[in-house]
């Protein structure tokens, strides 16, 4: 652990010492000549050069330290590199911890969501192995070794190979299997629309006919589905707040181009012949909102009736998981990641409460200075 300051400018109110030592230099202790007559007619002697003198040294030596508690408060005083050097082992899914030989110092967690220890349950399913990578070697202090054991073949890989900060010990179970991915479900669709939006709406029930999708039809009043079908809304003015809530619990929508709704980052997910957007998309919530640029006519938006429009939408609306599998010698992390955060631990609370001590004394003393004085 380093001490530090995470604001060194505060240390400028170390200046402020110098208060009490001129009080103290200015300050003396009060005191009444008394004339003596035999004394009148001897001749006066030049005075002896006065060297400083401070008064209440415990008092002064006080105010010095409370002043000085003050300025490192404000220079927020730290610790730094306060992680936890343990060494990590993490296991993927499909590994048995037990028949991994391991120290029994490390800590052991699962490589999954949450970064779990390994005696909770075992998790289920594929998981973003890379993210995951990634996260574990920014959460891991610099100095602590780190393992992973991943079966041959992984599932949950992204197109780029990891790269960390650590020196990882990529250790490969031979004949492990990679958690299984379930299966995608069948996209669903449901259709909102009003009369204004009655001709836009037959390209939609075109294409899903032409993708031999069953389409739930009806009105905006109509109930929505549930957030596992994906929802066309063709109708103008605001977007009611019950479907921006079917959206933030996970659902995804596509709206009409004079839809309302809430303002946000967005990013082009289909373009044209020309390059020009034709659908922006959002996340929000746990959803997603798409909104198209442009009215569902052939005249404003001409791939209405190109033979590609329904794969199109279909895959805007539920797109296709890239492939994900594979072979754990090929995805060993690279060098260069960034380095972990450092953690730091604010030393503030403890210096507030010697600047009370201090305060305490100093009033206390200077309480007692008083007394002294006093006729």
């Amino acid at each position: 652990m380093t001490p530090t300051m995470l604001l060194p400018l505060g240390l400028a109110a170390l200046g402020a010492i110098l208060v009490p030592l001129v009080l103290h230099l200015a300050r003396r202790t009060e005191q009444r000549p008394t004339d003596f007559a035999a004394l009148r007619w001897l001749r006066q002697k030049p005075r002896p050069r006065h060297r400083p003198k401070f008064d209440e040294l415990p008092l002064l030596a006080t105010r010095i330290l409370l002043l000085a508690l003050v300025a490192v408060f404000v220079a927020r005083p730290a610790l730094l590199n306060t992680q936890d050097a343990t060494p990590v082992i993490a296991f993927a899914p499909g590994i048995d911890p037990a028949t991994v030989a391991r120290d029994a110092k490390a800590r052991a967690i699962w490589l999954a969501p949450g970064l779990r220890p390994i005696d909770t349950p075992a998790p289920r399913g594929a998981v973003p192995i890379g993210s995951l990578i990634r996260q574990l070697d920014t959460q891991t202090a610099a100095t602590a070794p780190l393992t992973i054991v991943v079966p041959a073949t992984l599932d949950g890989a992204d197109a780029e190979r990891p790269r960390v900060s650590h020196r990882v010990r990529w250790h490969i179970v031979p004949g492990a299997v990679a958690a299984s991915r379930p299966a995608p479900s069948p996209l669903r669709l449901a259709l909102r629309t009003d009369t204004a939006h009655a001709t836009g709406a037959r390209y939609i029930r075109a294409s899903a006919a032409a993708l031999g999708l069953a389409i739930d039809v009806g009105d905006p009043a109509r109930a929505l589905p549930k957030p596992t079908t994906a929802l066309i809304w063709l109708a103008g003015g605001p977007l009611p707040a019950a479907v921006t809530r079917w959206i933030e619990h996970g659902g995804t929508a596509l709206v009409a181009s004079d839809t309302v709704i809430e303002a946000g980052l967005t990013v082009p997910a289909w373009r044209g012949e020309t390059g020009r957007p034709l659908v922006e998309t959002r996340s929000q919530g746990k959803g997603h909102v798409a909104r198209l640029l442009q009215p569902l006519d052939p005249i404003a938006m001409p791939a209405l009736v190109e033979p590609t429009f329904p794969k199109a939408l279909a895959e805007l609306l539920a797109p296709a998981p890239p492939p994900t599998r594979v072979e754990a010698s090929a995805y060993r992390p690279l060098p260069g990641g960034l380095p972990p955060a450092s953690q730091s631990r604010d030393l503030r609370p403890w210096f507030a409460l010697a600047i009370a001590a201090a305060w305490l004394v100093e009033r206390w003393l200077a309480t007692r200075a008083k007394r002294a004085i006093a006729p």
